[in-house]
């Protein structure tokens, strides 16, 4: 499967064992577009978004390589603790689940946001993914 899925808990603990942001762990190297999928424990509209995002992610890493990285963020919330989605939302500064982002790193800024949308049609994911990914390559010539 083309989409890595991170824990969001992992998360933590690497931003603070290096010190660095969601964004900079999540994008580390230039000329790559990162299509990130942030993704809640019994979320129907995550649940609906999976296969659709993994079908997207297997055709555009299929045409791209290794220059597009998809990555699901699971944000565990059992029932009656919503505490780690707090935290999430408090890092990613999402509300609605599943908000999928696209970054990429840049010289001067490091990982820096190009798209936000929560529930994305796959078209649109697919056309901001691929606009994303020729501003990576552009940036990285630079």
């Amino acid at each position: 499967m083309s989409v890595h899925q991170v824990e969001f808990t992992d998360l933590e603990k690497q931003m603070k064992k290096k010190s660095q942001s969601a964004l900079q762990l999540l994008a580390p190297d230039m000329g790559k577009a990162y299509a990130i999928a942030i993704c809640r424990d019994n979320c129907p509209a995550c649940k609906k978004q999976t296969p659709r995002l993994n079908k997207l992610a297997d055709d555009l890493t299929g045409k791209h390589g290794r220059k597009l990285v998809f990555i699901r963020i699971h944000v565990k919330q059992p029932p009656g603790d919503n505490t780690e989605s707090l935290r999430a939302k408090d890092i990613f500064g999402h509300y609605f689940y599943p908000t999928n982002l696209i970054i990429f790193k840049t010289r001067d800024r490091g990982a820096v946001e190009y798209y936000r949308n929560s529930s994305t049609k796959m078209t649109e994911l697919k056309r901001n993914v691929e606009i994303a990914l020729k501003t990576a390559v552009m940036l990285a010539k630079g």
